[in-house]
């Protein structure tokens, strides 16, 4: 059977040059002999057609008078070769090798050196200062790479070893190369890619990472690839903790200026400590007072987490470092006063070798034991209530619940619990009651404080409380309802980690009392069996949560994200705006570094809510409605609006997009006319969009059905929030 092909109109016109060039050649006549093959043309892609790259480096030498090459190859996602990469598109080469401190002068303890990377590319930043940060870059090159067609590469460079005669090259240590690779494709968008090759250059066999201090995965929990906040520093090129390090090592320090807004300068200049645990613990700490970094810096396992991969993940409780201890312990507020200079503002000249004293096992507490072993605040996050019972008599309308609080392998005793008045009424020390029907609670959140709580058996607590204090029987009398228990305890610690004893001061505080210990959330049926899980969808993980927070998020430590919501649900209000979880989590999420720099936007979903928590189709279609404050009559004398206690409300699935979505900026009237149409309830007819929700008694004589996810399923979601505005 003879096939027949479809040629385009190129191709007709190639196949009509082809034979006319054979024509040609025809009446030249054929001279018997046949052409040399041509060069085979390049297998793989071009550069410009691909959406990721990745370069693996295969070798590497040094030349004798100190210049390195480096080999590699370069490949797409599907690990297909690329070709065509430019010189320019190499972004970043450093080049060090494992030394140790004292080859720079560093070592706090005599005869225990730490080891430390050694740049070979350092710079000069003058008076004694220098750091590893003189990195090359191909744009400063004519000649130095060689593209081989088939996706390897060759790189010679052209700047030689250079360590300010510090130290010597040393073909015996491990050395290691850092590529950073940066270039776009047609499309316009960035390729980066950061890899690393480590060797022993005098056998010339490869070697495991060395100093194994912290997984990069560790650092992108929270500054996660892609995102804003994402680590991509110096152009964008740098994007791992693993290019950092060869820069910024252990003895990088430098004169530093601050600057104002107008870029005078501000106060004396003074050293700075550019290794990479400097500016990380520097940053960190200050970026907590500055409300970026969302908890302490003192909590070290936050990005020093045990793993057995990591060689060196225990160094940080070495003790041998003063440099990282004075990164956060550099001001008057954050070491004892007798170590700290007033008279020339600085740490006393006789303290500044901080681990001659504050070391283990023998000496002061060093750091392990400072930060969590002898520390009060890190005990209280490993503090722990489990709620044992419940049991509601509904005679009398009451309601027992059972507790224990440990602190490790102890138990907390009633007498070591906070019994302070809290300043805004009520208790310090509360438990937190509740119920839950069809995934939405009861009631507004009610605290049962102290003076309800009672030593029970084997140094559990007791908990008594009735409907003349609280609303027991709405909660236990609704059909279907889960009893919710939490807690917000504080116990007494002596300063040093260990449970004590609460001291009473003359005006009724406690002295010692230390932070929230962390509570979870239980169920119980009114019978009082145990609810082993949440009977409430999981609109976002709590484990999301803590990749940037750990447990400790704004007032509570938690593990789950009942907790939040049992306090923070739909019915309760702030007068003019909402207090449900989803509107104070996503208004605290739009975050800018100090230089104003966004970190974080709320429109990055999948961050907190995980592959489908975000979606409309998760609120079900007849969940109850959510405050959005409270109906307003009139003013008082002053001009100051009078509210009633009846609530405004908005139906479930508009709550959820309206979190976000507030005027004048990301919700107007055609938005809002959309939102109606469609079933939703938002605001009274003629109110302005300032104020939401339409009057709670109203709203219960209407059969609201919105249809809200019909249309705004789980991927236009996203695609519709996806490199979303600034």
């Amino acid at each position: 059977m003879m096939k027949f092909f479809n040629l385009s109109a190129a191709s007709k016109a190639l196949l009509a040059a082809g034979m006319l060039s054979l024509a040609v050649t025809g009446c030249g006549g054929d001279d018997g002999k046949n052409g040399e093959d041509g060069k085979p043309g390049p297998v793989g892609s071009p550069i410009g057609s691909v959406s990721q790259v990745k370069a693996d480096i295969t070798s590497a030498s040094v030349s004798e008078d100190g210049f390195l090459t480096v080999n590699f190859n370069l490949a797409d996602a599907n690990g297909a070769a690329v070709f065509g990469l430019q010189q320019d598109d190499i972004g970043a080469v450093s080049f060090g090798r494992m030394g140790n401190e004292d080859e720079v002068g560093t070592t706090d303890i005599e005869g225990s050196p730490r080891e430390i990377w050694l740049s070979y590319f350092n710079k000069d930043k003058g008076e004694g200062h220098y750091t590893g940060s003189s990195y090359f870059q191909g744009k400063n090159c004519d000649d130095c790479l060689t593209d081989n067609g088939d996706g390897s590469y060759t790189l010679v460079l052209n700047k030689a070893v250079d360590t300010l005669d510090k130290y010597a090259f040393d073909a015996e240590a491990t050395n290691g190369i850092y590529l950073g690779v940066k270039s776009a494709n047609d499309a316009g968008s960035t390729l980066v890619d950061n890899s690393f090759f480590y060797w022993q250059p005098s056998s010339d066999t490869a070697q495991e990472l060395p100093k194994a201090v912290i997984a990069n995965e560790t650092c992108q929990s929270c500054h996660r690839p892609g995102q804003d906040g994402a680590l991509a520093l110096h152009g964008g090129k740098h994007v791992t903790l693993e290019s950092c390090t060869f820069c910024h090592a252990d003895y990088n320090t430098y004169m530093k200026q601050d600057k104002d807004a107008d870029g005078n300068a501000v106060g004396e200049a003074y050293q700075f400590d550019g290794s990479i645990k400097g500016m990380a613990h520097d940053i960190h700490s200050h970026s907590y007072y500055n409300g970026i970094y969302p908890q302490s810096a003192s909590n070290c396992l936050t990005c020093h987490q045990p793993d057995e991969n990591l060689a060196m993940a225990d160094a940080w409780k070495g003790d041998i470092d003063t440099a990282t201890c004075m990164n956060c312990h550099n001001s008057p507020y954050a070491v004892p006063s007798w170590h700290w200079d007033s008279d020339n503002n600085q740490i006393q000249d006789s303290k500044k070798n901080c681990v001659s004293c504050h070391n283990d096992p023998d000496g002061y507490r060093g750091a392990e034991r400072g930060h969590y072993a002898e520390n009060d605040n890190a005990q209280a996050a490993v503090t722990k209530v489990t709620f044992n019972s419940m049991s509601y008599d509904a005679a009398s309308k009451t309601v027992t619940a059972n507790m224990t609080v440990t602190n490790g392998d102890a138990t907390v005793t009633l007498a070591q619990i906070d019994p302070s008045p809290y300043k805004y009424g009520g208790f310090t020390s509360a438990i937190v009651f509740n119920g839950v029907v069809d995934d939405d609670f009861v009631v507004n959140y009610q605290k049962i404080g102290y003076d309800k709580f009672a030593a029970g058996a084997e140094g559990s607590i007791d908990v008594t409380f009735t409907d003349a204090d609280y609303k027991v029987a709405e909660v236990m009398e609704t059909a279907g309802v889960k009893a919710a228990l939490s807690s917000q305890l504080h116990v007494c610690f002596d300063g040093k980690g260990a449970v004590a004893d609460c001291e009473k001061a003359t005006d009724g505080s406690i002295s010692n009392s230390g932070p929230y210990a962390v509570s979870d959330t239980f169920y119980f049926e009114v019978d009082g069996t145990k609810v082993e899980k949440s009977p409430r969808v999981q609109h976002a993980a709590m484990t999301d949560c803590q990749q940037c927070h750990t447990t400790d998020i704004k007032h509570r430590f938690s593990n789950d994200m009942d907790g939040c919501a049992t306090c923070h649900n739909g019915t309760r209000d702030r007068k003019t705006s909402s207090s449900n979880l989803a509107y104070i989590v996503h208004s605290k999420h739009y975050l800018y570094d100090s230089g104003g720099k966004m970190f974080f936007k709320k429109a990055e979903c999948q961050a907190c809510h995980g592959e489908d928590g975000f979606s409309l189709s998760k609120i079900k279609g007849d969940a109850a409605p959510v405050a959005f404050g409270k109906v307003q009559n009139g003013v008082d004398p002053e001009g100051k609006p009078v509210y009633t206690d009846e609530q405004l409300v908005v139906s479930p699935q508009t709550a959820a997009c309206v979190s976000c979505h507030q005027a004048p900026y990301a919700l107007d009237s055609s938005g809002a006319s959309h939102i109606q149409s469609m079933g939703g309830i938002l605001v009274q007819e003629g109110a302005s969009l300032s104020t939401l929700g339409i009057p709670a008694s109203d709203y219960d004589k209407l059969d609201v059905q919105e249809t809200c996810a019909t249309c705004h399923k789980d991927a236009s979601l996203l695609e519709a929030h996806a490199n979303w505005g600034k």
